[in-house]
């Protein structure tokens, strides 16, 4: 997608990846008339998006987290390994605590919802375009509820047995790995096995666990006890 028509001298330029176009266009159409942002270019399919970052040098990339093929937790792993300068604001509909902590683990710089209004999005932009972090307010919220509801967990571990048993241990191990962010490479090496296992024991977790990805990976293996 073109820049905007606009003076980008002295702009925030903006990569938008979202897998859904209609999302991806009505940003577009939202911060079209901002002066400082220009929208740099645009990604639909995250399987792509290291060549997009190669062309358009965003100053911030405004990601989705769930996407099919690899979702924004991955993508961010994967864009920080070779840019680690680079700011990430995630743009999302989940405000589970799981995602959101797991996001900040891996490197966002910030974390907003969908619902969220312009001039809020427009402060977010600004504001990790500056280096600092950026919550919106219901994930402020949802944050500092998580350090309020500790004695929730123990309630919701009670089945956590019976779901470990869809795991092998070294598949509970394989899980533990990944939900720390480790790649495959290093997970093999850490456990003595080739990364085409690791990469078979992944697939496998996914199966066991019926989600698509790593975002719904955590999800699901965080509201139940697994990690």
């Amino acid at each position: 997608m073109p820049a905007t028509a606009k003076n980008t001298s002295k702009a925030i330029n903006v990569l938008i990846v979202d897998d859904q176009q209609i999302i991806i266009e009505g940003l577009c159409a939202l911060l079209k008339d901002v002066n400082d942002i220009n929208i740099a270019g645009s990604c639909s399919d995250p399987l792509l998006l290291m060549n997009m970052v190669r062309k358009y040098t965003p100053d911030v990339i405004l990601m989705d987290l769930n996407m099919p093929g690899k979702d924004g937790i991955e993508c961010t792993r994967e864009v920080l390994d070779s840019y680690a300068d680079q700011k990430i604001l995630m743009l999302t509909g989940y405000d589970d605590i799981a995602l959101i902590r797991e996001a900040l683990k891996n490197g966002a710089t910030g974390y907003v919802l969908k619902n969220i209004g312009k001039d809020e999005l427009v402060k977010a932009i600004q504001t990790v375009a500056g280096g600092t972090r950026f919550l919106d307010a219901h994930v402020q919220d949802k944050v500092i509820q998580s350090f309020m509801d500790t004695d929730s967990n123990s309630a919701e571990n009670i089945s956590s047995n019976a779901t470990q048993a869809l795991l092998s241990k070294r598949e509970q191990e394989v899980l533990k790995m990944i939900s720390e962010g480790k790649k495959s490479a290093d997970i093999a090496s850490l456990l003595f096995i080739s990364i085409n296992t690791v990469d078979t024991h992944r697939k496998n977790i996914l199966a066991k666990c019926e989600v698509k990805n790593t975002a719904e990976l955590i999800l699901f293996a965080t509201k139940n006890g697994l990690i």
